[in-house]
């Protein structure tokens, strides 16, 4: 127990930059030290744009999937704080966009800083795989198992919200992200062991 305690210390007093490189190199650790420095930061750089918590604490574990999904390709930020938050404002105000009745709370601030965005992050955030490395993902979701395949199912294809798919499944919404952050996990594995060229 003393050795977990003091390993979490380590990743809890490391540099952005320190955890980052260790995430790129697949420490999941790391990758989850990441989400928890920031996951408050990121709320609340969200609330000026929609009072929903529920929809932005989604928005944030999708964009932490995402980055995951993307770690080959991805680079070291300037400013990882700085990186995380318009990446996610870009995300809500893209999600608002699609759902009129949230779009009125975004400010034009908020927008303005959303198109500021640098067009070499919106390919990191907006980018879709190539045909080949869907096709990995494709081939990666039919082994995972029952339970992760509907969870990524309801999630990715239905666009469930983690409640939902929760209340279709019978089980707690932790229990939800713990299912998927494992099957994407799993997802992630089978595509860094394709050994897909980054770009």
């Amino acid at each position: 127990m003393l050795g977990i305690d003091m390993e979490n210390i380590v990743y809890a007093q490391a540099t952005d930059r320190t955890l980052w490189h260790q995430f790129k190199d697949g420490d999941d650790r790391a990758f989850a030290a990441i989400y928890h420095r920031y996951f408050e930061v990121l709320i609340k750089a969200c609330l000026h744009i929609s009072k929903d918590r529920e929809m932005i604490k989604d928005s944030i574990h999708d964009l932490f999937v995402e980055i995951w999904l993307r770690s080959n390709s991805l680079v070291l930020p300037v400013s990882v704080k700085a990186y995380l938050i318009r990446s996610i404002q870009r995300k809500m105000f893209r999600c608002l966009k699609q759902n009129r009745r949230y779009y009125s709370s975004c400010t034009a601030e908020v927008s303005y800083g959303c198109d500021s965005v640098s067009s070499i992050e919106e390919k990191i955030i907006t980018g879709q795989f190539k045909q080949e490395q869907n096709e990995v993902v494709r081939k990666s979701i039919r082994m995972l198992t029952g339970r992760q395949q509907e969870a990524v199912y309801l999630k990715y294809y239905a666009n469930l919200s983690y409640p939902d798919i929760a209340g279709k499944m019978c089980i707690s919404t932790e229990a939800i992200y713990n299912l998927i952050s494992k099957a994407i996990g799993n997802i992630q594995e089978s595509v860094s062991k394709a050994n897909f060229p980054t770009y």
